[in-house]
């Protein structure tokens, strides 16, 4: 299985990168890497995670990869938060997120966010 790489847009209009694995129609999980790695991190996990039936979005936090990089240095945890937070309002259900570190930081203010709202 191989991913197709996607793209959409963070807060701040900021295009973020991702790769995406197995059937946009199952159920959504998010893999979101630490502050020293990329969205290739997590290849393995989201093909195994796609094999067993959920649609595995990896993606490259802002000024990571080859995502954008902000013109007004927004890199404080609540915009890795906040582009998250648009990532999951792009499925038509609430995705499961799995986080290293600063993806797991981002997640967890994100979730607040998602409540929130």
């Amino acid at each position: 299985m191989e991913a197709v790489r996607v793209e959409f847009e963070g807060g701040h209009g900021i295009n973020l990168v991702a790769d995406a694995w197995g059937d946009p129609k199952n159920p959504p999980v998010i893999l979101a890497h630490g502050g020293g790695q990329t969205r290739h991190s997590w290849g393995g996990t989201a093909r195994i995670l796609a094999e067993q039936g959920w649609y595995a979005v990896a993606y490259d936090h802002r000024g990571h990869g080859e995502s954008g990089w902000s013109e007004d240095s927004l890199y404080e945890l609540i915009h890795f938060a906040g582009d998250m937070a648009c990532l999951a309002r792009t499925f038509s259900r609430p995705p499961a997120v799995v986080g290293a570190s600063l993806g797991g930081l981002a997640a967890m203010l994100g979730a607040g966010e998602i409540e929130s709202d």
